[in-house]
């Protein structure tokens, strides 16, 4: 939870820093979430590889310490008046290493500590975690901008993370529990790619992985261009809009938690995501704050949905061999979102944020609509 609240207030002051600081435009907010996507789709493999090879509590806390280091400069640098956005790109892309490494090993710290039975749950009970610190780790963030200026933000993300690396450090050690033939870090993750791509099944779970990345997913950058721009509000609507998803993800942490006895989670999967795109398409049409909060909230229920399901399936139906390089592909999913949201970004600074965004609605919606109805492999899970 203070990895997670840590990284809501760094985000919140992450991008009003761009915005508003140095008046940075849509694309601006696209080519530093660009430059941490980017490692980490480069780089998750090689996560995902030592996270298959080596002791994870470790690396965890080695990894951590190295965020909590990145926020503490970026705190030092808005204080001193020094900070331009070339140092943010800089800081970003160090923020995608670190993140490409630890994002499989706290994926299988969950699998490790709940086992394949209680799966389901244990994704349940972590994105309630999770959530909640959605909600209130933007507030906070745009609390602390309105008080102390963005730096506080980043600050507050270092005393987060240092305190993560202490409760890391109570963590039993965790070695992998399955070691398989030992092969070079190219040739696990080439075997990882190719068991996933001869897998149907598995292409299908990592497929509803990667869509909603590639096309719902980066509307979240643009944010502070609905705050600013659409809503004409300030950083405080700017916190709302983003802890409106998170206070809704918390109901949808719930009913995952209450379904997850269900034989099959795949077709709860597939309309989860469905109606996802359907409300933050929604939520585009707005030009009331309040209405606006309430619309992302119900969003925020059926992303809860969809995304448990999805990483549920991500590891209960891997090979055990495999599971390590699998949960890393579920990263590089992660890092794909950016790549979008330069095409988004350059999109929004011609044509405005609500049509566009609106639009990449309708299309995942669509393709989400086709792999459901038209997939029978998936609705079998």
């Amino acid at each position: 939870m203070a990895l997670q609240i840590g990284s809501w207030v760094q985000t919140i002051g992450q991008g009003w820093l761009v915005k508003v600081d140095l008046g940075g435009s849509a694309t601006d907010l696209a080519a530093v979430a660009l430059l941490r996507g980017a490692f980490l789709v480069l780089l998750s493999p090689f996560g995902g590889y030592l996270a298959g090879r080596y002791e994870r509590r470790r690396q965890l806390m080695l990894y951590t310490t190295g965020s909590a280091t990145i926020a503490a400069a970026l705190a030092v640098l808005v204080w001193s008046g020094h900070i331009e956005i070339w140092m943010v790109y800089c800081f970003a892309a160090a923020a995608g290493i670190v993140e490409a490494l630890a994002g499989p090993i706290r994926s299988l710290l969950v699998f490790d500590t709940a086992g394949a039975d209680e799966m389901t749950n244990a994704v349940a009970l972590n994105a309630l975690g999770g959530n909640a610190m959605r909600v209130i780790g933007p507030a906070i963030g745009g609390a602390l901008i309105g008080l102390i200026g963005t730096e506080g933000t980043f600050t507050a993300q270092a005393i987060c993370l240092v305190f993560a690396v202490a409760l890391t450090s109570r963590l039993r050690p965790s070695m992998p529990a399955f070691q398989a033939v030992r092969e070079g870090v190219f040739a696990s993750v080439a075997s990882g790619l190719a068991y996933v791509v001869r897998d149907r099944r598995m292409s299908l779970i990592v497929t509803m992985a990667i869509l909603p990345s590639i096309l719902v997913y980066p509307y979240v950058t643009f944010l502070p261009v609905f705050a600013t721009d659409v809503l004409k509000s300030d950083e405080r609507a700017y916190g709302y809009l983003a802890a409106a998803v998170g206070l809704g993800s918390l109901l949808g942490g719930g009913i995952v938690a209450a379904t997850s006895n269900r034989e099959r989670i795949g077709p709860g999967m597939m309309w989860a995501c469905f109606f996802y795109c359907i409300a933050v398409g929604s939520f585009t049409l707005t030009r009331h704050l309040w209405l606006a909060v309430a619309i992302l909230a119900v969003a925020g229920i059926f992303h809860s949905i969809y995304s448990a399901f999805n990483a549920s399936l991500m590891q209960m139906k891997a090979d055990p061999a495999y599971r390590s390089r699998v949960v890393a592909l579920q990263t590089m999913t992660w890092g794909m979102t950016p790549f979008a949201g330069l095409l988004m970004g350059r999109m929004i600074d011609v044509w405005g944020a609500p049509h566009v965004v609106a639009g990449w609605m309708v299309v995942a919606a669509a393709l989400t609509l086709m792999l459901t109805i038209g997939s029978r492999e998936l609705r079998r899970i």
